[in-house]
C-alpha cells in the first residue's frame, strides 16, 4: 500500500483544528465588543465566557489524542507499516474525532461526547498496537 494513503485522514483533522480557531475569535471578539468581558480575560483564559470556552477547550482536545495520531501515522509511514486496515483505522479516527468536535461545540453533552471520545481513544491505541507488532515482527 502506499504510504502517502496514511497521510489523507490527517489533513481534515487538522482543517477542523485549523477552523476551531475562527469562531472562538469571533466569540471572543463579540464578547469584548459587546462589554460582556474584559480582553485582559484572554491573557490566562480566567473567567473565559462559556461561548468562546467552548471552542477553546475543543482546540485543547485537539492537542491531546491527535498528537499520539498524527504521531502514529506518521510513524508508520516512516517505517513501512501502512497497511489497509492501518489505512480504515485512521480514516475511523479522523470522522470520530471530527464528530466528537461537533458534539463539543454545538451541545457539549457528555453524554454524547465521552463515548465518541472513547472509540477514538480505542482506535488510536489499536493503531500503536499494529504499530509496535508490525516493528517488531511478531505477527
Amino acid at each position: 500500500m502506499n504510504n502517502a494513503a496514511i497521510v489523507w485522514p490527517m489533513v481534515p483533522l487538522a482543517l477542523i483544528t485549523l477552523w476551531l480557531y475562527i469562531p472562538m475569535s469571533g466569540a471572543r471578539v463579540r464578547s469584548v465588543k459587546q462589554g460582556g468581558t474584559k480582553g485582559s480575560v484572554y491573557k490566562l483564559n480566567v473567567g473565559e465566557p462559556e461561548e468562546s470556552l467552548q471552542f477553546s477547550n475543543a482546540i485543547r482536545n485537539q492537542y491531546e489524542t491527535p498528537v499520539l495520531f498524527y504521531a502514529v501515522c506518521l510513524a508508520a509511514a516512516a517505517v513501512d507499516a501502512v497497511s489497509m486496515v492501518m489505512v480504515v483505522l485512521a480514516w475511523a479516527y479522523a470522522i470520530i474525532k471530527i464528530v466528537h468536535v461537533a458534539i463539543h461545540v454545538i451541545t457539549n453533552n457528555l453524554r454524547h461526547r465521552r463515548p465518541v471520545f472513547t472509540i477514538a481513544y480505542v482506535i488510536v491505541a489499536a493503531m500503536w498496537l499494529m504499530l509496535v507488532v508490525h516493528m517488531t515482527g511478531i505477527a
